[in-house]
Parts: structure tokens; sequence; C-alpha cells
């Protein structure tokens, strides 16, 4: 015992907890400084868009599942990057300092267990990359959590059900923490029923389930929404691949394969070198789960910004995680293999983005010393966003607009949400508010009953902004072909035209009448019958082959593209989103511009197809069996040739 111990071993041993207890403070402060992300100043582009949209959420009580349908949670608001004035402004600020000051402790505790070197290693790493990827911290705090905390096997009860609590909370953020948070706390049941310590197992259970209701009902949510929340979120999880997926150049592909399969082989020697079989299994298949997860997210939407994007997801999840997975789960050893994988991500990441590491440091240095300045003002931001917030709703005025909606509803196509709130209008949007994420017929559906309800909006501003280049009319699709006739065009704000509802939507699905259907191969021709009175809907039903099948379930789905020729002899080449163009969507019109939609709006038509065919990019033509086409008529959607001139009392200054 320390109490008979001679004074000199007592001595050391008493500086030897005083400088860890140093070493967790330091390491606690600098990782929660540069966890700190103070918003910006928000705009009315998508981003900005879904962000106020959250805030504005919490702020009105909106029900999830059921008012919105979105990735993002209940609480997911306190992670915006963009403001809304004094809108949310106080929980906000305190998850973005004692929210993050929590959450560096929690990792510090989480890895005080490891050997120094790789302590220090971990914290460097995560100090200086974890920007790199928003959703990477929450991926490794949730993995600690699981791996660390639930399946330490010296772990008492109560420090069990703590941490379940914890990943309860975690899980309201988004959907795909809520996946990460349920298969820990599961890998967590299996390791501790391995074991036999059944009131473990129920006390995680418990703990969990427990976290999630009171986290959901903390964000104002009712209970009974808690299901609608979780089967809207997976529908958005299954028909993400099809919608937003975006194709990265071949070195990141193969430096990511590279890292995908490092993990793949760690996790099998780990699997069967881990002495304990519980431990093994729980870990291992947790941390499988977490790697295919962060797989997809980052190799499906692919995409590069500047010093970062969904593309380095996996390098930095894998270069933070290399030195703390070995010493987890081989206490004993000094050094793995998996070490080195570390080195393998910052070359890899050297090799996507050269200007990474000369820029790198400024971010970082610009980060730490904005977090400064706002934490020693941290008591007048809430006032200072909201003049920063008027002066952007200033720059982003519709006076016009305005005027005419005064206090009605207002809702808007596609994504630009931003905009109605930025004008002080009264925001009544259809649940999947942006309408790019309404790719599944499920989706779809939610919008176009909304419409079809008594809570329709007054009014609908309507822009011609689409992303990936999707077909005109995809997203949506069964609301847009709807809306025609029953909103009408009044004018034309800042590349905004505003609609007026007539009459309400009719209830049920449209009337459809068979033109003709026929199965295509890639870049097969098909002309469109001359059926010039009413709206043409088209429905292409792709059908991958075995190989085609087998990417979209370790990787993501191959592309597709339709070319379509128009009446004066013009081509155009626009994604299809299989999940949407299975349902079906207005071919003809055309409705590439806002203007086309308030053309057709009036029953008019400004640009007819006269031909198209199916193609996919160079080099994944070989995924792709044939397409099932359908042409319908919609006889409830009559248009005529429009006359290029405004009419009906709409105009555009």
């Amino acid at each position: 015992m320390d109490a008979f111990a001679p004074p000199s071993i007592r001595r050391e041993r008493r500086y030897g907890k005083v400088a860890a207890a140093l070493e967790a403070v330091v390491v606690t402060l600098l990782l929660a400084w540069s966890l700190i992300g103070i918003p910006g100043t928000p705009d009315t582009r998508l981003d900005a868009s879904w962000q106020l949209m959250l805030i504005h959420a919490h702020a009105a009580g909106l029900q999830f599942g059921r008012d919105i349908i979105f990735t993002w949670g209940p609480w997911g608001f306190l992670c915006c990057g963009y403001h809304l004035g004094e809108t949310g402004a106080v929980p906000i600020l305190v998850w973005q300092t004692a929210g993050q000051l929590l959450i560096a402790l929690l990792i510090v505790l989480l890895t005080r267990g490891l050997v120094p070197w790789r302590r220090t290693a971990f914290a460097a790493l995560f100090f200086a990359f974890h920007w790199l990827f928003t959703d990477v911290v929450y991926f490794v705090l949730i993995t600690l959590i699981a791996v660390s905390g639930l399946m330490r096997r010296d772990a008492p009860l109560l420090r069990v059900v703590a941490w379940t609590l914890a990943l309860g909370f975690l899980a309201q953020f988004k959907f795909t923490y809520f996946l990460l948070s349920s298969a820990g706390v599961l890998a967590a049941m299996a390791c501790w029923a391995g074991r036999r310590s059944w009131a473990r197992m129920a006390g995680a259970a418990a703990g969990y389930s427990l976290s999630v209701a009171a986290s959901w009902v903390a964000a104002g949510q009712n209970p009974d929404n808690l299901y609608a929340y979780l089967r809207r979120g997976l529908d958005i999880a299954m028909g993400y691949g099809d919608a937003m997926g975006l194709d990265e150049p071949w070195p990141v592909f193969l430096w990511s394969a590279a890292l995908a399969l490092a993990c793949a082989v760690f996790l099998l020697s780990a699997w069967r070198a881990v002495p304990e079989r519980s431990y093994a299994l729980g870990a291992c298949g947790y941390l499988a789960f977490s790697f295919l997860v962060m797989w997809k997210e980052s190799c499906t939407r692919a995409d590069f910004i500047a010093f970062g994007g969904h593309v380095f997801g996996l390098f930095t999840y894998c270069l933070i995680l290399a030195p703390v997975l070995p010493g987890l789960l081989f206490p004993g050893r000094r050094w793995h293999l998996f070490d080195c994988l570390a080195l393998l991500c910052l070359v890899g990441i050297a090799q996507l983005d050269r200007e990474l590491y000369a820029g790198g440091p400024r971010i970082l240095w610009e980060r730490l010393y904005g977090n400064g300045r706002a934490l020693g003002r941290l008591g007048s931001l809430p006032g200072e966003w909201q003049d920063a917030y008027e002066q952007a709703c200033g720059r982003a005025a519709m006076p016009r607009v305005r005027g005419e909606v005064g206090s009605a509803t207002v809702d808007v196509y596609d994504f630009s949400t931003a905009v109605a709130l930025m004008n002080g209008l009264n925001l009544d949007s259809r649940p999947v508010f942006q309408g790019y994420s309404a790719y599944t017929p499920s989706l779809e559906g939610w919008n176009l009953r909304f419409y079809q309800s008594a809570r329709a909006p007054d009014y609908l501003l309507w822009n011609g902004e689409r992303v990936d280049g999707r077909y005109p009319g995809e997203d949506d699709a069964m609301l847009v072909a709807a809306l025609a006739g029953h909103y009408r065009p009044l004018f034309c704000e800042r590349d905004y035209w505003l609609l007026k509802r007539q009459e309400p939507l009719p209830p049920g699905p449209m009337e459809r009448t068979l033109l003709t259907s026929r199965t295509l191969r890639l870049s097969e021709e098909l002309a469109i019958p001359n059926e010039r009175g009413h709206a043409i809907w088209i429905s292409v039903n792709p059908i991958p082959n075995a190989l085609g099948r087998l990417r979209a379930l370790l990787y993501k789905p191959a592309q597709l593209y339709v070319t379509t020729t128009d009446e004066r002899g013009g081509t155009s080449r626009w994604r299809l989103v299989p999940r949407v163009s299975r349902a079906g969507f207005i071919l003809a019109p055309l409705l590439e511009t806002a203007d086309d939609a308030a053309a057709f709006m009036r029953g008019e038509s400004r640009t007819w197809i006269r031909s198209l065919h199916l193609e996919a990019p160079a080099g994944q033509e070989e995924f792709w069996s044939r397409a099932d086409v359908a042409l319908y008529a919609l006889p409830s959607v009559p248009v005529r040739t429009a006359n290029d001139e405004a009419g009906n009392g709409a105009s555009r200054p």
C-alpha cells in the first residue's frame, strides 16, 4: 500500500499523479480551444439555408419526422456554422464553449490508459486535423466511447450507464450519429453478454434507451414522433448514394481503397489475436461498421472544397485513430503495423491536396486566434450576431415580395429557405424543405401531401437553381407536376418568382395516360411522341447488372445521365437520380429556368423535348444492363406554346 511505501516512492507517485493531472488539463484545454466553432454571418446559399432552417426549427418547435425531414436531428442546430442573429444564440454558444470543453475532456478520459507516446500522437493529430471534416470529431468520440468506455472489462455498471447517456444525447444530433451510437451500444451489449455480465448488458440497453428518449423530449420533440424521425431518416440514408453521389478522381479512389483495405486487414488480425473473444467480437464488429459508414460517407459525396471536404473524412478518421486502436486492442504491445497508417494518411492528403500543408497551419492559427477573441467577448456575441444578421438581411432584401406576402405563409423551391427567413417572411415549408433531398417516392409523397392539405402555403418562392446538374423537375417531382394551374406566378425579384396559391391541390396521385413504353440500351435514341397539348411524364427504371449491384453495395451506385434534344436542335446532358426516375418526373416542357417554371404554372411551354437517350460517364458503362422507359401524358396538366411574354398579371422587372 502507498501508506507503507518509503517517502521517496510516495513522493514520486504523488508527483506522477500531479504530472498526469496537469497533462490532462493542458491537453483538454488545447483540444477544446481548437474544437470551438463560432458560427459566421449567413447568406442565402444552400449550406447556410439548411443550417438556418435547423435553428429556426428549434426556435419554432417544429417536430422532426413530421414537420421537418432531414439528415440532421433536433439537436443538430448546435453544430451550425452560421447564426440566425440572436435566435438560438445562447444554446449554440453554450455548446460551442462548455460543450466542446466536455467533448475534449471525454476524449482525454477515454485515452488516458494509453502509453504516453500514443496519447501524445493522438492529441497532436486530433488537434491539427479534426477541422478537415466536421463529422470526424463525433465519429472519433462515439468510437472511443464504444470501444474504450462501454466495453472496458473493469468498467463498473454506473460508468457503463453514464457512457450510454452520452451516446443517447449525441444520437440526436444527426441520423448518422444515431446509427453509430446504436451500433456501439449493441456491440457493447454483445460484449457483456459474452462475459455473462447481464446487469451491464441490461444497463447499457436501459441507459441508452432512456437517454435517447430524454434527449428527444428535451429538444422539444413529441415522443410519438421519434419513430417517424427514425423511419424518415432511414429513407434519406437509403437513397443518399443514388442521389448525392459524386465521382472522385482515380488517385482519390485508390488512396481511399488502400486505407479501407488496411483497416480491414487490421480488424481481421485483431479479431484473431485479441485473447478475450467477447471483446474481440464487440470491438472489431463495431469498428468494422464505423469504418464502413465513414468509407461510404467520404466516397459517396466525394467532393473537394478549399482545405477539406467529404473526401477527407476517411483519411482524417484513420489518421486520428491510427495511434489509438492498437493501444486499446493490444495494450501490452509497444507498437503495431497499424501505427504506420498515420503516415499513409499524411502522404495521401498531401498527394490529393498539395496546398493543405502550406495553408493548413495558417487556417489552424486563425481558428485558434478567432476563438480566443470570441471567448473574450462571449457575452456580447448575441448582440453582434444580431447586428451582422440584420446587415445580411439587408443585402438579401426583397421588398416587393415582403409587401405582397405580408403575414401569409410561404415556402421556397428548391433549397434556399434562408431567403424567406432573412426577409422576415412567415416560412411554413414542406417537410423535406430542400427539394433535392426528396429523392425517394416516400419523401416526395410527404411533400405532395403537405401541399394537398390545409397547411399548403399561400405563396411559393421559386428559384431555378439545382444541384449536381440534375434534370429540371426531378427535385420534388410529384409536387412540381401537381402545382401547375394551382399556383399563379405574380412577379420575379432577385431571380425568385413569387407564386400565389389559387386553389387547393386535389388529393391523390395524378392521372396518367400511357403513350409508349420500351426498353432502352445506353445511347439508344427515343423519339418523344408529338403530344403537345399536355405535359409529358417520363419513368426511367435503370437496371444495373450484377457488377453494378456489387459496386452499389460496397462503394456507391454508378451514375447515369439523360441527354435530351429540344425542338430547336439543342442538346443538353442531365443527371438522373434512379429512385426519382423510377417513379417519374416531368419531361416536357423543360423547366430549366425559373422563367420556364413560371410559364409552366400558367399552362405554357417555352421549350419542348424532341428525343432523348441514356448514357453513363466514361468507364461506368459496364455497370448498367438496360433501362425500362415509359412516357405518359398528364391530362390534368394542359400546356400551350408560350409567346415568351409575361402574361396573366405576371411580370419580371
